[in-house]
């Protein structure tokens, strides 16, 4: 974690591009550029170690917050093509609901793809809301596929997925990820609101199984379910022949109405999102159904712009260094308390200000 608010760059013989130190190194620095107006300490360390030549002519320069939230490249991309929704689920981060309105154009998600291919190769998932519900689902489906991206999901809860839906995609070949709560429709449909839900659901996993989709299982783990959540594993296995690598599980985020339920004390979900020792830090987007962008689909305080005012090379620009704070203790618990996801973590303790902060990031 950035624990200073200084950069040094650096240029260097063996280096024909600057080098950037911040945090706790750069503070340490510049303190021994200030103490000493000759920085002869400096230059005893450049003739020791050849390699920081140049060290001693080092100035202070912001690190970019753009290179914070996107790393080596953009790696995950979320679009939420609704807010519409025929469930309403009760700890559903969007708040989506049957009566919602909010729903990306063809032409917006068009135009955010391709600039989002430009920053990378990423992974997309569409989400919402429900994005079965979405009028041009599948010619979004095939302008993703023609961009060449890691790879496409649709998250869903598979009320809405027809056979006719499911031929429609079969060209694509998109991986299917299915919001599913419980091994019984008690406890399942109690979660979602809609009676039936649960029945619905299971058969659309298995149609779309039969056909040879890559079928995904996404379990939120919360009081409401957490007695359940034990046997699930082996129920989808029975039930629809999922492995163990086809099920996660997340634990509830509290954003959105999720604020009125929590994960018991007795579950720990270890995330599945930390980067492996020596892997490339690739960053996230959220692109909401009102066209606000977030840097994560949980972290949904800090608002980086509208793709209906900007495009998204001038709103990852545009976050300057006056947006990074220097993380304070309390900030930091509540961002680890808020957000599974440690590289989320980070960057909304990094983005979000004190007077942000609230009861949800």
């Amino acid at each position: 974690m950035l624990e200073g608010n200084q950069a040094l760059t650096l240029r260097a013989s063996q280096h024909p591009e600057p080098l950037y130190f911040s945090g706790t190194f750069a503070d340490a620095m510049m303190s021994l550029q200030t103490a000493m107006p000759h920085i002869s300490r400096l230059q005893q360390i450049e003739r020791t170690y050849p390699q920081l030549q140049g060290l001693s002519q080092a100035s202070c320069q912001s690190p970019q917050a753009k290179q914070l939230l996107l790393g080596e490249s953009l790696g995950m991309l979320f679009v939420e093509l609704t807010s519409k929704c025929n469930e309403r689920c009760l700890h559903c981060y969007a708040e989506s609901a049957p009566e919602r309105q909010d729903f990306l154009s063809f032409d917006e998600v068009h135009r955010s793809l391709q600039q989002a291919r430009q920053l990378g190769r990423p992974f997309v998932q569409f989400t919402g809301g429900d994005p079965l519900i979405h009028r041009d689902l599948i010619r979004i489906i095939h302008a993703t596929h023609a961009l060449d991206f890691q790879g496409i999901e649709i998250y869903t809860n598979g009320l809405l997925l027809s056979d006719s839906m499911l031929a429609q995609l079969q060209p694509y070949q998109p991986q299917l990820s299915f919001s599913i709560y419980a091994d019984c429709a008690e406890v399942h449909d109690l979660i979602t609101r809609v009676k039936g839900s649960w029945k619905r659901t299971l058969a659309a996993m298995q149609r779309s199984i039969e056909q040879g989709f890559d079928v995904r299982a996404g379990v939120v783990v919360m009081q409401e379910n957490a007695d359940h959540i034990a046997e699930l594993p082996q129920f989808l296995a029975q039930k629809l022949g999922l492995s163990p690598e086809h099920i996660r599980f997340d634990p509830v985020s509290t954003v959105g109405r999720a604020v009125t339920t929590h994960l018991p004390s007795h579950i720990h979900i270890q995330s599945s999102h930390a980067i492996a020792q020596g892997e490339t830090r690739r960053g996230k987007l959220c692109i909401a159904a009102n066209g606000d962008v977030y840097p994560c689909i949980f972290s949904r305080k800090f608002s980086l712009g509208n793709i209906r005012q900007m495009d998204l090379f001038s709103m990852l620009e545009d976050v300057h260094y006056q947006h990074l704070h220097k993380p304070s203790e309390e900030r930091w618990q509540m961002c680890h308390e808020k957000l599974s996801c440690s590289d989320c973590q980070m960057v909304a303790c990094l983005l979000s200000s004190p007077h942000t902060f609230g009861d949800t990031i």
